[in-house]
């Protein structure tokens, strides 16, 4: 069962008892067939339970994992440090940065493999910080002091204040979940090196000062994992990083790079590449000064290295073909633009680079000023709209908004020019229903992100002409005896909107 804080006060004393606890032998991550999941780490040992107490599964938009901070300030409030994928910015604008928003959710710590029924569950109520622009990042309040949680036996961590070096051996602990049981949903220790830092771009994200390494395991549930600096007794000293996303699972031959799940490494040219099974993980260096040392609140004070945004884009970027072509969803390239408050931005459209060139005032010279407006709430759209004119010449740009001369909060929407044909062919499987046959189209995104058909009888041209060839939605298409023998036709669109051959297949009576 899970206890409520009253509950689990025995649980102090028996912690502290496990304060000495010596960590275990490294443990080396194994190579994984491209395209198949890592197996998860071990789990961590009961013993190691009181050094690992700080973290915890949080679940506040999805499931992932958190780290409680060490503020050093018992009196203040107690506060997780995740992923801001993991409260719920993956809904919201790529470019846009939360504070202070009211939220709910829960936090549960103490999840050991074999002591399940003595976990300790924090109630979230406040997304003090959380964005994806530059950092996938989120500081996120509990409903508790810090004191009050180490009253019960929890331990923060501290965050380190510089950034650890390219070679140095971290220790990952989290809570995975991805095709686990949940009661295998406990916390896992791996041992990993970090190698050097990227500028890394994935779906509409653009993320700097990110740790490539080898951590093993690396699943859903990884997410918002930290990455410790550990001493000598083998519990943590620092959090020096955390987990935010990974290629494994995913292969280059199946298309889709710099997709969702598919990050990838930008180079100073612009240049974008696909590592398989590597994992990455935000830096945090420096965070803990976003912490008043009086008070323990969170602040973006001049000491704050994380990152504000004052202009943003409704809709993300996209994927399109150049010029103003459709993608296969019919829309065009295009930013809708709002700011914080109501004022004058200027745009222009670069070429990705090394993903600097929006805090560049070089950029915006020339740049006609444009009004927008302040935005409004999540579910509306009244943004200034500014159409995109996209090169049609393959690569990564983004359109850069400024408001005002604030540069460093400047937004960088992505857009991806690709003109090259699906690298998967199109299909679809057909299915005997018992009194008819279903025939479902297959889907990949972003290689085949839609589909069109048609049908009719063997001898019929209906696969000549595409153009008359309808969206599929959904729902497969179902042919009964009297339609067959039929010849079913689908070509895929990319998400750009490029096209494959089209595919022919016959379907015969039951």
């Amino acid at each position: 069962m899970r206890r409520t804080l009253a509950a689990v006060a025995a649980l102090a004393a028996a912690l502290a008892l496990l304060t000495g606890c010596v960590a275990p032998p490294p443990i080396e991550p194994a190579p994984v067939p491209p395209g198949e999941l890592p197996e998860p780490a071990p789990p961590l040992g009961l013993d190691e339970l009181a050094a690992w107490s700080g973290v915890a599964q949080l679940n506040a938009g999805s499931l992932c994992s958190a780290t409680l901070i060490d503020t050093a300030v018992p009196s203040g409030p107690a506060y997780l440090l995740t992923n801001g994928h993991c409260v719920g910015d993956v809904g919201r604008p790529a470019q846009q940065t939360t504070l202070g928003m009211p939220w709910g959710g829960t936090a549960e710590f103490l999840r050991a493999d074999g002591g399940l029924d003595g976990t300790l569950v924090v109630d979230v109520v406040e997304l003090a910080y959380s964005t994806m622009r530059l950092t996938d990042t989120a500081v996120v309040r509990l409903d508790r002091t810090l004191g009050e949680l180490e009253a019960f036996g929890l331990r923060p961590v501290p965050i380190a204040d510089a950034e650890p070096r390219s070679g140095d051996v971290v220790v990952n602990v989290g809570i995975p979940v991805q095709d686990l049981a949940s009661d295998d949903w406990v916390l896992r220790r791996g041992q990993c090196g970090l190698e050097r830092q990227h500028t890394l771009i994935e779906f509409h994200w653009l993320w700097q000062h990110v740790w490539a390494n080898d951590c093993p395991g690396i699943i859903q549930g990884s997410s918002g994992s930290g990455l410790f600096r550990v001493g000598d007794d083998g519990a943590p000293a620092a959090v020096v990083a955390m987990i935010n996303t990974t290629t494994g699972g995913s292969t280059v031959a199946n298309g889709g790079l710099c997709f969702l799940n598919r990050p990838c490494e930008v180079a100073q040219d612009g240049t974008v590449t696909m590592l398989e099974d590597r994992s990455y993980a935000q830096s945090v260096a420096g965070v803990g000064r976003c912490f008043d040392p009086v008070t323990g609140v969170f602040a973006l004070a001049d000491a704050c290295p994380l990152p504000d945004s004052n202009v943003w884009s409704e809709s993300s970027g996209g994927i399109f073909r150049g010029g103003g072509l459709p993608s296969s969803t019919g829309t065009t390239p295009s930013a809708s633009l709002v700011g914080r408050v109501a004022g004058t931005v200027r745009t222009a459209l670069t070429e990705l680079g090394d993903g600097t060139a929006c805090f560049d005032p070089e950029t915006y010279q020339g740049a006609a000023p444009i009004q927008v407006p302040a935005g409004g709430d999540s579910w509306e759209l009244v943004g200034t709209r500014v159409d995109v004119d996209l090169p049609e010449v393959e690569g990564h740009y983004t359109l850069c908004a400024v408001l005002g001369d604030d540069y460093r909060s400047a937004a960088a929407v992505l857009f991806e020019v690709d003109r090259t044909p699906p690298i998967l062919p199109a299909g679809a499987t057909v299915y005997d229903i018992g009194d008819a046959k279903s025939i479902r189209p297959h889907l990949d995104p972003p290689e085949i992100s839609t589909v069109r058909f048609a049908w009719g009888p063997p001898d019929s041209d209906v696969c000549d002409d595409p153009s008359s060839f309808q969206d599929f939605f959904i729902v497969p298409l179902t042919l009964h005896d009297e339609d067959l023998p039929a010849v079913y036709c689908v070509y895929g669109l990319d998400a750009a909107g490029n096209a494959t051959p089209v595919k022919r297949i016959d379907v015969p009576v039951r």
